[in-house]
């Protein structure tokens, strides 16, 4: 990385900060006359959407068959469906998942059915639905999450992404030993170790201050949630350098200069708010 990217890293990522922290905040204490989790929702579900554009992006760029308007349509409607539900008691809530991805497969099945579209009908149907899966269902949990419970969301992110920096810092002191070398070549075992500490050391101690009196957790809880979360941080990682790595892209897309794209801010997110949802409704 050269001294320019480090430079325009070291603006952008506060600027960054500091405005979802701003989001984060006017959300809580509910300044804008909104229910809570509805800004913050609202970020998520641009995330969202802006997510699929680069996924579509980049598999189209690379010659797979995508369903472009089929797959903004389902990821609209079922993002936009989260605004529609209480998710204090979790039943209703889950039926745009199935109902979205039902409405999303039927046609793509019947198109592929035409004999113009045999040779990639298949293709299709699978692209489609991974981009579908892979982005807006982690990012309607996401949104659930913040309309359940907030500050759990920002739990969430403070764990996974202190797990990110903390295995950044580990890999450049102390990385030797190559991790999985034919999909992300920069990433060592001990980065992956130290990125494992710190998420650990995170949701320990987070816990209490973020989470105290809204969601119940023991030390061994947190514990066992911080390991959790970073398998699903790290998992989410490699699986979209697997993705830009067999599209053929260095970066999602050029969105924010020397950061990438919003599928390369949001990927260490996407298992881990699906991992997590459960276990919050379970323990609240």
């Amino acid at each position: 990385m050269g001294r320019s990217d480090l430079a325009t890293r070291a603006i952008l990522a506060p600027t960054m900060l500091a405005a979802i922290g701003g989001i984060y905040w006017l959300d809580l204490r509910g300044t804008v006359g909104l229910r809570e989790g509805t800004l913050s929702a609202a970020l998520l579900l641009l995330l969202g959407v802006a997510g699929t554009h680069e996924y579509v992006a980049m598999m189209r760029g690379a010659g797979f068959a995508v369903a472009r308007g089929l797959l903004f349509a389902a990821t609209v409607l079922l993002l936009g469906s989260a605004f529609c539900f209480g998710w204090h008691v979790v039943d209703h809530e889950l039926y745009p998942l199935v109902a979205s991805t039902l409405l999303l497969l039927f046609p793509l099945a019947l198109k592929s059915l035409r004999r113009d579209d045999m040779p990639k009908g298949l293709e299709m149907q699978g692209a489609t639905l991974l981009g579908f899966t892979f982005v807006a269902w982690p990012m309607f949990l996401a949104m659930g999450t913040c309309l359940r419970c907030l500050p759990s969301a920002l739990y969430v992110v403070l764990v996974c992404k202190g797990g990110d920096i903390g295995g950044y810092c580990v890999g450049r002191l102390l990385g030797r030993t190559k991790l999985i070398p034919h999909v992300s070549p920069g990433k060592t075992i001990e980065g992956a170790l130290g990125s494992l500490g710190a998420s650990v050391l995170l949701a320990a101690t987070l816990a209490d201050p973020l989470l105290g009196g809204l969601v119940p957790m023991s030390l061994p809880v947190s514990l066992a949630v911080g390991v959790m979360l970073n398998i699903t941080t790290q998992t989410g990682d490699l699986i979209e350098s697997l993705l830009k790595r067999r599209c053929g892209a260095k970066d999602s897309s050029r969105l924010v200069p020397a950061h990438g794209g919003v599928l390369d801010l949001i990927d260490s997110l996407l298992f881990s708010f699906c991992a997590w949802f459960p276990v919050l409704v379970s323990l609240t």
